[in-house]
C-alpha cells in the first residue's frame, strides 16, 4: 500500500464532450500540441498531403513545439461555427484528454473553474480514478502534461 493520499478527485469525476467549442475559441491565445502520428491522422482524414497540411494547418510554438494554427480571431483553425471540431474523430490527444489536466485536477477550486466554462464538466460519463490515471497518463505527451509556461488557458 502505498503512502501517497489519494488525490481530491479518488471518487471519480462525470465529463461528456458537448462540442460547445469553449476549449476550442479564444479570446485568449494557446496551443494544441499535435506529435507526427497525429499530424499524419489528420492530414489523412481531410485527404491532404503532409506537405500541404503543414503549410496550411502547422507553426511552431514558442516552447518549440508544433501546434495546429489559429485563426485570426485566436479559435482553433478546426472550430467551425455551427459544426464544431472538424478533425473530433481524429483530435488530438491534447484535446481528447481535457478537462483530466494537471492543471485542471491540481485542486477541486480549479476543476471548478475550468467546469464554469465548460458545460460538459460534472456531467455525463464519470471517470474512476483509474479510468482519470490513465488519461492523464496518455496525456503525457502533451505540453498539457509537462505545465509549460505559454500564456493563455485554452488548450
Amino acid at each position: 500500500m502505498s503512502d501517497e493520499a489519494e488525490p481530491w478527485y479518488a471518487g471519480g469525476r462525470r465529463f461528456t464532450c458537448t462540442q460547445c467549442g469553449n476549449c476550442c475559441r479564444g479570446p485568449e491565445p494557446g496551443y494544441v500540441e499535435v506529435s507526427e502520428a497525429e499530424v499524419a491522422a489528420i492530414a489523412e482524414f481531410l485527404e491532404l498531403g503532409l506537405e500541404a497540411f503543414g503549410k496550411r494547418y502547422l507553426r511552431r510554438a514558442t516552447h518549440g513545439v508544433i501546434s495546429l494554427t489559429e485563426k485570426p480571431n485566436l479559435d482553433c483553425v478546426f472550430w467551425e461555427e455551427g459544426v464544431g471540431c472538424e478533425v473530433y474523430p481524429v483530435r488530438p490527444v491534447q484535446c481528447r484528454t481535457f478537462p483530466f489536466w494537471p492543471e485542471v485536477l491540481e485542486t477541486e477550486d480549479h476543476w471548478v473553474e475550468y467546469s464554469a466554462e465548460c458545460p460538459g464538466m460534472d456531467r455525463g460519463k464519470r471517470y474512476s480514478l483509474p479510468q482519470i490515471r490513465q488519461i492523464m497518463t496518455d496525456g503525457k505527451a502533451t505540453g498539457r502534461s509537462r505545465k509549460l509556461p505559454e500564456a493563455g488557458s485554452r488548450g
